[in-house]
């Protein structure tokens, strides 16, 4: 039973040392960009970034098997806020881009410009077949598929 409690209180510290933005090998020096495997509450990367960074997401879509791209910088407030989204074909999530939209063909890919809608994490399901990806602004790509072996739910915030 006190196994079981300690479990418990270690992954409620967890969760609150990577948003407390001071603890656990997080400094003042921050902000961090944080990628955390939330199904095994274990942190898979953490970097230094600044506002204005850009962070890319990409993956293959599980059930179009395209190639898509997703955009982020980070926020001052230390939000991620969308910037665009690429893709290589349509399907379910992605979105319609319209007569007007301001799209554009890149390498294939179609792109649109996102909102500029601000997210506190993106929160993403990741799979071996889904190939996910994170381009971090220091220019290391993290293999999350590899990182999360059979798969699981991946936070990705910036903590201060």
């Amino acid at each position: 039973m006190r196994r079981g409690w300690f479990a418990s209180f270690l992954g409620i510290a967890t969760v609150a040392t990577l948003t407390s933005g001071t603890a656990g090998g997080l400094d003042a020096r921050g902000p961090w960009l944080v990628v955390e495997d939330v199904t095994h509450a274990r942190v898979l990367h953490r970097a230094h970034v600044a506002p204005g960074d850009r962070v890319v997401l990409s993956y293959v879509h599980s059930s179009e098997h395209v190639p898509v791209r997703g955009a982020f910088v980070v926020g001052a407030d230390g939000t991620l806020v969308a910037r665009e989204t690429a893709f290589a074909g349509f399907g379910p999530g992605l979105p319609e881009p319209r007569a007007g939209d301001g799209w554009r063909l890149e390498d294939g890919m179609i792109v649109v410009p996102a909102a500029g809608e601000r997210l506190p994490e993106l929160r993403v399901r990741v799979a071996p077949f889904t190939r996910h990806r994170l381009h971090t602004p220091s220019g290391e790509d993290v293999d999350l598929s590899a990182l999360t072996g059979g798969g699981a739910s991946v936070s990705i915030h910036v903590a201060r």
